[in-house]
């Protein structure tokens, strides 16, 4: 696995609660980028799903993961997706490559976690901004 910065948009966002438990202390470096897709809420509301068929800019961040905890802490972000590159048609996310563009315009390969699953798409985030889009849910 190529060692490569994680575009995250959703929980794993920094001060959220999948940020806490799984990339809190494993960063070196964060920084807001965004890319395109189409971004709805799980039919739950409990985390966001993207898709890559779409155009609208999607909110995120860049966590640019230390070398000496990178294959441990993707090894815990793919079980947290239910990503498996042995069974990627049966995986919740499916872990591809992307290039995303940071808030200085900088144009950088990071790895996303797509929505893979055609169900359970709950409400389309229109402003493509899960943290908006909980706070105006509060």
């Amino acid at each position: 696995m190529e060692h490569l910065p994680v575009f995250v948009y959703g929980t794993l966002c920094s001060g959220l609660h999948n940020y806490e438990k799984y990339l809190k202390g494993h960063t070196k470096k964060e920084i807001p980028a965004v890319t395109a897709g189409r971004l709805h809420a799980a039919a739950h509301d409990r985390y966001p799903c993207l898709l890559k068929e779409g155009d609208l800019p999607i909110a995120g961040e860049l966590m640019y993961v230390y070398a000496s905890r990178y294959r441990e802490v993707m090894k815990h972000l793919d079980r947290l997706e239910g990503y498996n590159e042995h069974d990627q048609e049966n995986s919740d996310y499916v872990r591809e490559k992307i290039t995303v563009t940071t808030s200085e315009g900088e144009s950088v390969t990071a790895y996303i976690y797509y929505w893979n699953q055609p169900d359970d798409l709950g409400a389309w985030i229109e402003e493509g901004s899960w943290r908006k889009y909980i706070a105006t849910d509060a």
